[in-house]
């Protein structure tokens, strides 16, 4: 199985504590992470459409020396989703990764993202599955998907969160996208996910 940090993790361990929160980030100032991906020519563009807008990007190899984590591309979805969408792009140090959702190696990063989602949100109310794991299609992708709901302590607001990881192009690709379930339903967020991706691989 390959291992994942909780850097790497859904960006809902941040907001079962504060939807103005992202994700953790390393210290000092870290390396952008590009907005073209050479060896798989995803692109990352600064806005998408009239919602979606890049708040930072990551290179892990550049900032941290680590490699095997790849790239992440942080991007605020704007309402009625008022969310946030976490793009991660990696090898996780294997030098071979099937194409598609359908493989082992996708199949144990998604429980291995779910079991670190459960252990770093011990104070969300509520965390469960909803729908999934399943097959997704966002922008024509095949990628295999989990949304989970949880609820913030303090403010009792649900919290949505729809995970998608598939191999793409020997590389791991990975998308949560998380939202305010008072403000947004799941056809809205499942929208604004296909715009997201129908950027990066157009």
């Amino acid at each position: 199985m390959v291992a994942m940090t909780a850097r790497v993790v859904v960006a809902i361990v941040m907001l079962a504590v504060s939807l103005t929160s992202t994700s953790a980030q390393p210290t000092g100032s870290p390396t952008s992470a590009p907005a073209i991906h050479p060896a798989t020519g995803l692109k990352f563009p600064s806005i998408v459409g009239r919602d979606i807008r890049l708040l930072r990007s990551i290179d892990y190899g550049r900032s941290e020396g680590r490699p095997e984590l790849g790239y992440s591309w942080n991007y605020s979805v704007a309402p009625p989703v008022d969310g946030l969408a976490r793009v991660n792009l990696f090898n996780g140090g294997l030098t071979s990764i099937p194409t598609g959702a359908d493989s082992t190696l996708v199949a144990e990063q998604v429980e291995q993202l779910l079991d670190e989602i459960r252990q770093l949100t011990p104070d969300a109310e509520g965390l469960k599955i909803v729908n999934g794991p399943a097959g997704c299609f966002p922008g024509g992708i095949p990628f295999r998907c989990v949304t989970l709901r949880a609820v913030i302590p303090k403010t009792q607001v649900p919290v949505y969160s729809t995970l998608a990881v598939t191999g793409y192009r020997n590389h791991f690709l990975s998308i949560s996208l998380e939202w305010n379930g008072t403000k947004a339903d799941l056809v809205a967020a499942e929208a604004s996910l296909n715009d997201l991706v129908g950027a990066m691989t157009r």
